[in-house]
């Protein structure tokens, strides 16, 4: 931060205050080491807050939308002390409502990912409380919080804690700690101004009910790193250097998509919805296939399409293809793209192995986003060809120099469209988008019309299997849905066609391919 200028307002932890500082090469979340360098961070904003501020806490993984601070400040009086995100996928909050969770309880999950403390007398005392709980192996600095909140009574009671109280109004949307002897207040973040990715990506919670967006603490949307910083570069919300924007040559298509049930959004069958939500996914994921090849053919970096997802991906159960029985989420919605391919995988570039033709060829991707991105030179975006097959068949015995059927100005008023004798074999599509070495942006309204796949056979069959690595899988069924009707908890998604499946790995365990499934059956006097 010094490096860029930020110095004046920076504060510098002091070490002696961190009381763990062991060291971990695997650093894995709800292991030991993750666990305790959760506490290190309330040691350092007890520190903080003893210069006697006000104290807004952000994790690294939380994206600021807009500015918090009149929100705060509206808040400084008031027998509120903590405000505190949550893990909530919904709020009570209706429309227009723009104030503290309507829902306030201590029973409410909630996540230290950003949080406000504002100086009151027992402030200092609420901290202590907090971090006594780091020794009594109660978890992380969450589980602290929670438990120090329920008090007795509860998962992780203590005999020598009360209860939690709610106040007799639910309006007043706060509760009091049960460890500060209810003289602590604490009230919630609406997970539509403060939310996580589910809220973002799958609900839109701020949209639909008219709320400002402050921040987004990307969990609950991908397990890796990787998943994280792609969700925040398809929001345009990460820092990528400049060549990140102005070196690529890139390859862009289109996708059609599945016609979705008009009461789809009502549907109360949850393995119905599952299907419909597999068999979407794989008809982009199969036009993808295509537009893969067509980049590594190229040499080209890929920019990801919108993929539409008609069902959540989590890491357990959904029900109506939702989290946690919420209501607000309206199908399709624009997925992350960790809910259909491997993000990590694609970061490192997609290729083959050394033994093809295209083994010094590397896929890199770039979000759905990036052509919309003010950072992205005008001179790129307009540096434009479309390549279009041709709606004619294709005539026998074509030689090179007739693949272009015609060249014409592109629809959108710069650029050209070059329509093509298609399909075209690699070979083929090599020969036609060597003519277009310089342009910057090669479109492919039809990636599957326009190439046909690879004229070596080995390479075509390596392609297949390399492909399917980068796809993700689907998850997760209910543990009652998977007993009666004999089905696994995952669904693997596939970007091979049909008629190549015969490439697919063997799958067994806790994943299945739709393909392979058969009707649904359900128990006599089910209820779904």
């Amino acid at each position: 931060m010094g490096t860029l200028g930020i110095s004046d307002h920076c504060f510098n932890a002091p070490q002696e205050r961190v009381k763990y500082k062991g060291k971990d090469a695997n650093y894995q979340w709800g292991g030991h080491h993750w666990t305790q360098t959760t506490w290190n961070k309330v040691h350092i904003i007890k520190a903080v807050y003893e210069y006697g501020v006000n104290v807004i806490h952000s994790d690294t993984d939380v994206v600021w939308f807009g500015d918090p601070l009149p929100f705060f400040h509206e808040r400084l009086s008031g027998p509120v002390h903590v405000i505190m995100a949550t893990d909530a996928v919904a709020t009570g909050n209706p429309v227009g409502d723009t104030g503290l969770e309507i829902s306030t309880n201590p029973f409410t999950n909630i996540n230290t990912g950003i949080y406000f403390i504002k100086q009151y007398a027992g402030g200092l005392d609420m901290f202590k409380a907090w971090l006594d709980w780091q020794d009594k192996n109660i978890g992380h600095d969450q589980d602290g919080f929670n438990t120090m909140a329920r008090g007795s009574g509860f998962r992780h009671e203590d005999k020598h804690l009360p209860p939690a109280v709610l106040p007799p109004d639910a309006a007043a949307k706060r509760y009091f700690l049960a460890a500060m002897h209810n003289t602590t207040g604490v009230s919630f973040l609406p997970a539509s101004m403060f939310g996580n990715t589910y809220t973002y990506v799958n609900a839109r919670l701020w949209e639909k009910l008219q709320h400002p967006l402050y921040a987004i603490h990307w969990v609950w949307g991908g397990s890796t790193l990787e998943s994280k910083r792609q969700n925040m570069r398809d929001a345009m919300k990460f820092h990528d250097e400049p060549e990140y924007y102005t070196s690529p040559q890139l390859v862009t298509f289109d996708m059609d998509l599945l016609p979705m049930p008009d009461d789809y959004n009502d549907w109360k069958m949850t393995e119905e919805m599952i299907r419909f939500h597999v068999q979407a996914a794989n008809h982009q994921l199969q036009q993808a296939y295509y537009a893969f090849a067509i980049a590594l053919i190229a040499n080209r970096t890929l920019v990801m399409p919108r993929f539409q997802c008609y069902c959540a991906k989590n890491w357990y159960q959904t029900q109506q293809c939702r989290i946690n029985f919420e209501k607000a989420t309206t199908f399709p919605f624009t997925c992350a793209l960790s809910h259909v391919l491997r993000v990590k995988k694609l970061e490192a570039g997609f290729r083959l192995p050394e033994n093809t033709e295209y083994s010094g060829h590397r896929v890199f991707v770039r979000e759905y986003s990036f052509l919309d991105n003010p950072k992205v030179p005008d001179a790129l975006k307009k540096s434009f060809v479309e390549i279009v097959p041709s709606q004619m068949p294709r005539a026998a015995n074509l030689g090179v120099d007739d693949l272009v059927l015609s060249v014409e100005p592109a629809p959108r008023g710069y650029g050209q469209r070059v329509t093509v004798a298609a399909p075209l074999v690699d070979r083929e599509l090599r020969a036609v988008l060597g003519r277009f070495k310089n342009v910057r942006v090669l479109h492919f309204p039809q990636p599957a019309r326009t190439l046909s796949g690879f004229s070596t056979y080995a390479t075509w069959e390596q392609y297949d299997v390399e492909i399917q690595k980068h796809v993700a899988y689907w998850c997760c069924r209910t543990p009652p849905d998977m007993q009666s009707m004999n089905l696994t908890d995952k669904v693997q998604l596939v970007a091979l066609p049909p008629e190549r499946y015969k490439n697919l790995a063997a799958h067994g365990g806790k994943s299945s391919y739709l393909h392979e499934m058969g009707p649904i059956r359900r128990m006599p006097g089910q209820i779904f």
